[in-house]
């Protein structure tokens, strides 16, 4: 019994060990539904968090619709306290806003808004001269910036730059990242400046989108937590529900698009929805309604296209060997038969990490998920009919 007894301790110390060290080292934090820290490390303050609410930081803005106007929300800081400001505004003319950034330049960018879009096709026929591609930036604005600085998309103001070139943003652009509002934000604005130059910025929205839309915080940043927690106990609700104006420019978003010879779509295609023999914008029509509603509560068609085996969550294309994942027998032809349906040459995914940005299935499929908090950011840049890998320090590699 006693040598059980000192097994059981050790197995107990090495695990309490290894915890620690992921916790510490890892940057790993368990969170309760709520978005409170269970048990953390805050290396700023270099100590750990136990049963802690998170406090209110830079977060905002966030607009909602209030009676012929907006309630615009932010946090402000007063000698060195954090505190929510509301502020109303007419609908007429129509505001702008300024975003500030909780990065160490403490980035500050003004976003006029706008009405809401009318419906718009996801599908672009022909190649643009030039088409950058990338996705899963989570949050990381400063990381999202300086990639496309670096590929010539925007100035040192944020604004566009890229003339009639495209961009498509292939999903998981919140969560995760303390940044993900001002991510947001400047997608908004860049897609309005993209139109304007005659060129055009695609955001296909991932499962963490949906996530967010539908009031999901468990992978929202600590600011953005208290941020909810500071609305009251429909905060994470409301933040980017379709009271909201980015849960109401959210959901204009496609869950599939196609920009000349490439597909997106976050996760992957399966078999089921090959199934339903929808084209892309009835694909888009009928997704959209659901954003707001919970991935586990769909039903029907809606959970086929949102649901765990949906576009924004799928894996048998990314792992096709993995029978855990892929629900096909012959997932190469699978892949085929998706890319026939929809009249591309390639498919581009996230959702599914890659050391690097990459080339699979003779061609066929483009691996955009890399970890962009720990590494050089990527991008793939489509020109002139050749495929490169691009990154965020000017370097450049063919991928065939």
């Amino acid at each position: 019994m006693a040598k059980w007894m000192k097994r059981l301790a050790l197995v107990f110390a090495l695990a309490s060990a290894a915890l620690i060290g992921l916790v510490v080292f890892g940057g790993f934090r368990l969170k309760d539904p709520h978005g409170n820290v269970a048990f953390g490390w805050d290396a700023d303050a270099r100590r750990f968090q136990i049963m802690e609410k998170p406090a209110l930081a830079v977060e905002g803005p966030h607009v909602f619709l209030h009676d012929s106007g907006y309630e615009v929300l932010a946090t402000q800081q007063d000698a060195h306290v954090w505190r929510l400001v509301r502020t109303r505004l007419p609908a007429s003319p129509l505001p702008t806003l300024t975003v500030q950034v909780g990065n160490a330049a403490k980035t500050r960018f003004p976003v006029p808004l706008r009405p809401a879009s009318p419906a718009r096709s996801a599908v672009h026929a022909d190649n643009p001269s030039r088409l950058l591609m990338l996705s899963d930036i989570e949050g990381e604005f400063d990381k999202f910036t300086s990639l496309l600085r670096a590929q010539g998309v925007i100035d040192d103001a944020l604004h566009w730059r890229y003339g009639d070139s495209h961009v498509a943003l292939v999903g998981d652009f919140v969560d995760r990242g303390d940044d993900m509002t001002a991510v947001l934000w400047l997608i908004y604005r860049l897609q309005v400046e993209a139109d304007a130059a005659g060129g055009r910025v695609h955001y296909v929205l991932g499962n963490h989108e949906h996530l967010a839309m539908s009031g999901r915080k468990k992978y929202w940043p600590s600011g953005l937590v208290a941020f909810a927690q500071a609305l009251g106990d429909d905060g994470d609700e409301r933040l980017f529900s379709a009271q909201s104006v980015l849960g109401t420019w959210l959901a204009e978003q496609p869950v599939v698009a196609r920009v000349g010879d490439h597909l997106f779509v976050h996760g992957g295609i399966s078999q089921d929805v090959l199934a339903l023999d929808l084209d892309i914008d009835q694909i888009n029509a009928l997704a959209q309604p659901h954003l707001h509603d919970e991935p586990e509560g769909l039903h029907g068609d809606a959970d086929i296209l949102l649901g765990r085996s949906g576009l924004t969550w799928y894996r048998g294309m990314a792992l096709p060997d993995d029978a855990n994942h892929r629900r096909e027998a012959d997932p190469a032809a699978h892949l085929q038969r998706a890319l026939a349906r929809y009249g591309a040459k390639r498919i581009a995914i996230g959702h599914t990490l890659v050391p690097d940005i990459r080339l699979e299935q003779q061609g066929r499929l483009l691996r955009l998920d890399v970890h962009h908090a720990d590494q050089t950011s990527q991008a793939a840049l489509y020109e002139d009919g050749v495929l490169w890998r691009v990154d965020a320090e000017g370097g450049r590699a063919r991928l065939q």
